[in-house]
């Protein structure tokens, strides 16, 4: 076992979460990966880029959050593109952070195009220091989870390809949302890919999430219970 997954697991550490548009969940189970913006951008397959600014400088890395979605981030990006505001958060095995050559960044790494990103336990540790500027100076104040990162948006950056069989479930913003994915992917004959829907309202508001999680409060999540097999 790798020392940063040692160390994860001794923080309570228990998964990864991608955010994604909605739009780009069908791509993913046909090609059956995760693929960096960079790899993305060479093939012939269409995608829908979840941030199209990417100040962060690093398109070969896929970005991931430890145990829940940078709410913040998606806030912003959403934003960019009013035409589709469904997004879906992956989670993903907690075993990726034993990637070689995985970064890790403890703020948002848009700040300084990734210069803080650091390999390794110390780049992972440095997401739990006591005090962490990036936007602004945050601290782990008492009660802050030792599984939470002091920043809200520390960010881990995995190099190349993301298989599928990493997802563990693909967590919705409500219940007509999950409804949706799993009929839209029915229809296309890929539902038998599809991993567990969860429906998780708060993990799309980045004030009540962070207001939750820097508490140590886990937010609710429901799994969804297609209607088809509510009927058999």
């Amino acid at each position: 076992m790798s020392d940063v997954l040692e160390q994860a697991r001794a923080r309570g550490i228990t998964r990864l979460c991608h955010l994604t548009k909605s739009a780009n969940l069908s791509h993913i189970l046909e090609t059956r990966q995760i693929r960096p913006v960079a790899t993305l951008q060479t093939a012939a397959d269409a995608f829908r880029p979840a941030d199209t600014q990417r100040l962060d400088g690093a398109l070969e890395f896929t970005f991931l959050s430890v145990e829940y979605p940078n709410t913040w981030y998606l806030a912003q990006a959403a934003s960019r593109d009013r035409h589709f505001q469904d997004w879906v958060v992956l989670t993903l095995d907690v075993d990726l952070l034993a990637t070689s050559g995985a970064r890790f960044c403890p703020y948002n790494s848009a700040r300084d195009r990734s210069a803080g990103a650091r390999l390794g336990a110390d780049g992972f540790n440095a997401m739990f220091a006591p005090t962490v500027t990036g936007k602004v100076t945050l601290r782990r104040e008492s009660g802050h989870p030792s599984w939470w990162p002091t920043d809200d948006q520390a960010e881990i950056q995995i190099p190349g390809i993301i298989p599928l069989s990493a997802v563990r479930s693909v967590i919705v913003r409500d219940e007509k949302q999950a409804e949706l994915e799993h009929f839209r992917h029915a229809q296309f004959g890929m539902a038998v890919l599809l991993p567990p829907l969860v429906v998780a309202p708060m993990l799309f508001d980045k004030y009540v999430l962070s207001r939750s999680v820097r508490s140590g409060n886990r937010p609710p999540e429901s799994p969804y219970i297609p209607r088809t097999t509510l009927a058999e």
